[in-house]
C-alpha cells in the first residue's frame, strides 16, 4: 500500500513538475502557489513539532544580518528574481554537510527536485535583464541572507539544533513566498 507520506515526498512533486512542463508563463502564479504548497508541506512534514529542549539557546543566538522581509519587491520581476533566488540558495543549503539533519535520501531527492525544477521554470519567465540594477540588489540581499543560514550552521558545526533552526528559517522563506506570488 503507498503511504500519504510517500506521496507528499515523492509523488507530489514530480507531478507538480510534469504539470509544470506543459505550461507556460500565463499560468506561473498558479503553478509556483501548488509548488511552494508543496514545498512547505515537505518541510513540515519533516520539521519537529516543536524545537528541541536542547535548541532553545541556539534560536535566540540566531541573527540573520539580512530581513527578507524588508526587501524592496514591489515590482512583479523583482518579486519573481527573489523567489528564484530563494529557491537556489535553499537548494544549495540543503545540500551541506547533512549528518545531523533528519532527512531521509528519498525526500532530500524531492526535495532538491521540486526546488530545481522551480527555480529554472521561474528562470524561463523572467523578462528583466539581470543587470538591472535593481534586480542585482534583491539577488544580493537574498544571497547575503542564506549566507547568513549557511554561516551559522558552519559555526554550529552542522548540528542538529542549527539544522532546525535553518528550516524553520527555510518555512519563513516559503511563507514568504506565497505573498511574492500575489504580486505576479
Amino acid at each position: 500500500m503507498v503511504s500519504k507520506g510517500w506521496f507528499l515526498c515523492i509523488g507530489l512533486p514530480m507531478v507538480l513538475i510534469i504539470e509544470v512542463s506543459s505550461q507556460d508563463c500565463d499560468q506561473l502564479c498558479s503553478w509556483l502557489r501548488q509548488a511552494n504548497q508543496a514545498n512547505l508541506e515537505l518541510l513540515n512534514s519533516k520539521m519537529g513539532s516543536t524545537i528541541p529542549q536542547q535548541c532553545i539557546e541556539d534560536v535566540f543566538s540566531f541573527s540573520p544580518k539580512e530581513d527578507l522581509r524588508n526587501l524592496d519587491v514591489s515590482e512583479e520581476e523583482n518579486a519573481k528574481v527573489a523567489i528564484q533566488e530563494v529557491l537556489q540558495q535553499t537548494g544549495h543549503i540543503f545540500r551541506q554537510n547533512r549528518t545531523e539533519m533528519l532527512w531521509d535520501e528519498d525526500s532530500l531527492r524531492a526535495f532538491h527536485a521540486g526546488l530545481d525544477q522551480q527555480s529554472e521554470n521561474l528562470k524561463s519567465c523572467l523578462s528583466a535583464s539581470p543587470r538591472s540594477q535593481r534586480i542585482q540588489l534583491t539577488s544580493l540581499r537574498v544571497k547575503r541572507y542564506f549566507r547568513s543560514l549557511n554561516d551559522f550552521l558552519k559555526e554550529k558545526e552542522y548540528s542538529r539544533c542549527a539544522w532546525e533552526i535553518v528550516q524553520i528559517q527555510v518555512k519563513q522563506c516559503f511563507l514568504w513566498i506565497e505573498k511574492l506570488i500575489q504580486m505576479i
